[in-house]
């Protein structure tokens, strides 16, 4: 169209150069009947670029003297009415060197389109002014509507990394500090306790890992990974999570788990639990009265592989018809209203439905609204051993009988490794995970320590933290391998790290750590870490017996009621700290304690980096702080060094000047009463 439009312009305009050429070129006899025939051709011109839609147009010749304008170029232009030449009009003779012409009188945006005419008698050339304004705007809208999503892709990319964090650091010192009650306690009531914990926490964080990473699965880079396991297991594990919430809310909990299945199988076995867990908690949350029922079946499938048939129904309030695809929508949740109360992001029966479909498989609702609902899933797995699962729930029943104690699964006496990272308390727990391992362990509290040590003993293994002031774990690792004549230029360095969201393996490598462990870290697989590392002469494999006991049951209100009738804390919260120490008395004493014997270094590194003005490790500080103090339940000073830390990322220097005050008074009560509780405990 746009073609046409130009195409007919310039026949047009060249008519009237023609004309005018002839007017000049005639002589009396002929003038009138030219004037006649350039009257004729305007009035042709004004009838074609008059029309509505074709824009303000204007005809130069080579010397800048006004041959044609139409009506839309005087709406423009009112002064091209009295010109007889553009010389004098700056305006106008720019439109034959720009691209663009902004019209703040009309309020409109034009696209400069510019055409020259060559005759044989006479040249010229004319401009064509094209509306864009609406055309502007939208690409204005959908420049900002860009801008703000890659905005909130960041915040949100940033907002997994600092949660990843956040919660992996203390994770890491209760799922630690566990395992070594495990190892060392010979109470059997206590190491039930100590069982149970891990047996929830490992299955929460397999989740909660889940949840951090949902970037993987906006992504596509979520991955399916196929390992051997028992079904038995998995059950036992996904059923003792779920029983505990059935019976605090008094509801029946029943398991039909057919005895014929293969005990050995072959798949993922995390996501398998997750889906089921995510299933049952949702079953557990929407049911006020009544039942929730885990049925698990199978059928050949052929090619040594199976079909794994689940379903969980309960007896809940059920879903209408018309809100059944509501369910899967992320953070969505349906009747709002009615379920209020109700707790979650919303993201569960999503993430759901999509690790099924990467598996091949999908999920089946059906419900009846105010009874109760069934959702299903067929899942093909491989099997590895077809011997019949039996009455696994008798076999992995609680047992006094059963109960061994752990063994390390290595010795190392000549084996030396350097674990680095500024938090005392993971430090505490790699020593305490490794200590039956007779392993020569060095810890540095920071880079600039590592490296000072590292100058002249030789290591086989480097353990390094990521985030550290100062220097922080990449750095320290590019330092290293800088240092002329060291002994661990080429020494394996594994980054320990609480950032495990979607690349950060990717990243690390790429940075030059040859493996990544992200936290919280368990015995077994920093145990598994370290053979896969050290030298076949220096370790010995140890074989042992896994514990089979299998415990559920919430002891944290009670064990928070004990401690308030001992002290009246008023800075912390008591359930807090209980459950960050998953119930365990023992281990909120060893978290308050770690919390007053980090005191001096704490208070120092605030003291010292707010007074420098060195806001950069201020926020490296005040975000330890934020993480320490919540874990002991310190909610109030948690809250303010977190709003301290964002101040940092910020740069809102002025905010930190005002409320740094404010946040030491603050860790003085806390820290007062810590140590009054702990001098009680004679700790």
């Amino acid at each position: 169209m746009v073609g046409y439009v130009i195409a007919g312009v310039c026949a047009v305009v060249a008519a009237v150069f023609f004309v005018l050429w002839n007017k000049e070129k005639t002589g009396n006899a002929a003038e009138k009947a030219a004037r006649e025939a350039e009257d004729r051709v305007k009035s042709t011109t004004k009838g074609v670029l008059d029309r509505s839609g074709v824009g303000p147009v204007l005809a130069v010749s080579n010397d800048q003297s006004v041959l044609f304008f139409n009506r839309d170029f005087v709406e423009l232009f009112p002064d091209v009415v009295n010109a007889k030449n553009i010389s004098s009009y700056p305006e106008m003779e720019r439109l034959f060197k720009d691209e663009e012409y902004v019209s703040e009188t009309l309020s409109k945006i034009y696209e400069v389109r510019q055409e020259s005419i060559e005759d044989v008698n006479v040249s010229g050339k004319f401009v064509w002014l094209v509306d864009i304004t609406e055309h502007y705007k939208t690409n204005k809208r959908l420049r900002e509507l860009k801008e703000m999503a890659d905005a909130a892709n960041k915040a949100k990319s940033n907002f997994l990394a600092n949660m990843s964090h956040e919660i992996r650091t203390p994770i890491n010192t209760v799922l630690g500090m566990d395992e070594i009650i495990l190892r060392e306690a010979t109470e059997v009531t206590i190491k039930g306790y100590a069982e149970n914990i891990r047996e929830a926490a490992t299955t929460l964080l397999s989740i909660v890992n889940d949840l951090l990473d949902f970037s993987k699965i906006e992504s596509g880079k979520m991955e399916i990974l196929p390992v051997e396991y028992e079904i038995a297991n998995a059950l036992n594990e996904v059923i003792n999570m779920i029983e505990i919430k059935a019976v605090n809310k008094k509801l029946e909990f029943k398991t039909i788990i057919a005895e014929d299945i293969p005990y050995l199988l072959f798949g993922d076995d995390v996501r398998f639990k997750q889906i089921i867990i995510n299933l049952l908690t949702n079953a557990v949350k929407y049911t006020e009265d009544g039942s929730v029922i885990l049925k698990v079946d199978w059928k050949e499938a052929g090619d040594s592989s199976i079909y794994l048939i689940v379903s969980v129904t309960d007896t809940g309030i059920g879903i209408k018809p018309e809100d059944i695809e509501k369910l899967f929508v992320s953070f969505e949740r349906i009747e709002e209203k009615r379920n209020r109360n109700i707790e979650g992001t919303g993201l569960g029966l999503s993430i759901t439905r999509q690790l099924l479909e990467l598996m091949q498989s999908e999920l089946k609702v059906h419900s009846e609204y105010g009874v109760g609902s069934t959702f299903s899933f067929t899942l093909k797995q491989g099997i590895r051993d077809r011997k019949p699962v039996g009455k696994f729930r008798e076999k992995y029943a609680y047992s006094n009988e059963k109960i061994k104690k752990y063994r390390t699964t290595f010795v190392a006496p000549d084996a030396k490794i350097l674990v680095v990272d500024d938090n005392a308390m993971n430090l505490s727990v790699v020593e305490g995970l490794l200590k039956n391992t007779k392993l020569q362990i060095d810890c540095a509290p920071s880079g600039e320590a590592a490296l000072e040590m590292a100058k002249d003993l030789k290591y086989d293994i480097i353990f390094m933290d990521h985030m550290m002031p100062y220097m922080d774990g990449i750095e320290t690792l590019r330092n290293l391998r800088q240092m002329k004549n060291s002994p661990n230029k080429d020494t394996p360095v594994i980054v320990l790290t609480a950032n495990a969201v979607s690349g950060a393996k990717e990243m690390y490598l790429e940075e030059g750590f040859i493996d990544y462990m992200s936290k919280p870290i368990q015995g077994k697989r920093l145990e598994e870490k370290i053979v896969q590392y050290l030298p076949e002469d220096k370790y010995v494999m140890i074989e042992y017996d896994d514990m089979e006991k299998k415990l559920y049951q919430n002891l944290w209100k009670s064990v928070a009621d004990e401690i308030e009738k001992e002290f009246k804390f008023k800075n912390i919260d008591v359930p807090t700290v209980v459950e960050a120490a998953e119930g365990d008395k023992d281990t909120v004493t060893f978290l308050l304690t770690s919390f007053r014997d980090n005191e001096k270094k704490t208070r120092g590194d605030l003291t010292t980096s707010f007074e420098k003005e060195d806001y950069p490790n201020y926020t490296v500080f005040v975000h330890a702080l934020k993480s320490t103090s919540k874990m002991v339940g310190a909610n109030t000073l948690s809250e303010k060094a977190k709003k301290l830390e964002q101040a940092g990322k910020d740069g809102k220097v002025d905010f930190i000047k005002k409320n740094h005050p404010d946040l030491m008074k603050n860790y003085d009560k806390v820290m007062n009463e810590v140590k009054e509780y702990l001098k009680i405990k004679n700790v």
